[in-house]
């Protein structure tokens, strides 16, 4: 994607190189759906930045307007996500994932709820494994805070429990695998006490491949410590 992706300025200069990437790849039928997507992207950026316009001037949208706008947003991406899947251009899915978090933010920003997860889950996954600076993975692992004090009830409240696979649990295991590498146990103990709190079924799994893993991660004591902690102590521990 050449640079790193963070505004909504960003990600419309990145749309607006798209096309001339991807003829290629089309046929006719493809060729009119992308055109029409590309379309409908463009008059979202029109309308996202009235939006942030009018916020500098202090005249805010109402968190479910926002909602609504960004669900819109995420609508276009996630059929964005599926044609660069159904054209087996892997690299182009990732890069529009990445844009997802920008999205994101945006709604979060304008106080909105979060009603599409999935782009942001993946996109969290691959930020992941391009860092090693504990720096970085804090600010990820905020982020990721964000994305989760922002989803809406639907999501919380986590009624496909059975899925394994399902956003909702991946971001909150892959939060708490980013927390774990920062070693800042400040942060983990906020992260593993939410995780008991919203996946209190699987945070037991969560803190079992933690303890596994700490001699092959070479973990320093104080982080030792603190998951031993939540490991032996699981079974008595109080959210307060």
């Amino acid at each position: 994607m050449g640079k790193t992706l963070a505004s909504l300025e960003d990600a419309r200069e990145y749309f607006d190189r798209l096309p001339g990437q991807l003829e290629e790849y089309f046929d006719d039928a493809y060729q009119n759906a992308f055109d029409n997507l590309m379309q409908a992207m463009g008059q979202f950026f029109d309308i996202a930045a009235t939006i942030n316009q009018q916020a500098e001037d202090e005249h805010s949208i109402s968190s479910h307007e926002a909602t609504d706008i960004g669900d819109h947003g995420f609508t276009l991406l996630l059929k964005l996500i599926d044609l660069m899947e159904k054209l087996d251009l892997p690299q182009k899915r990732m890069e529009i994932e990445q844009i997802s978090l920008i999205f994101a933010r945006w709604i979060i920003r304008h106080r909105g709820r979060l009603n599409h997860i999935e782009p942001l889950v993946n996109a969290f996954a691959h930020s992941a494994n391009s860092m090693s600076d504990k720096q970085s993975l804090t600010i990820l692992a905020e982020l990721m805070t964000m994305v989760i004090d922002a989803a809406s009830d639907e999501i919380r409240h986590d009624l496909d429990s059975s899925n394994l696979y399902r956003p909702w649990r991946l971001l909150h295991i892959n939060r708490g695998i980013v927390a774990t590498r920062t070693h800042n146990t400040e942060l983990m103990k906020k992260v593993f006490d939410e995780m008991l709190l919203y996946l209190p079924q699987e945070a037991d799994a969560f803190f079992n491949e933690a303890m596994n893993e700490m001699d092959t991660l070479d973990y320093p004591p104080n982080v030792r410590k603190l998951i031993e902690q939540y490991h032996h102590q699981r079974p008595r521990m109080r959210l307060h």
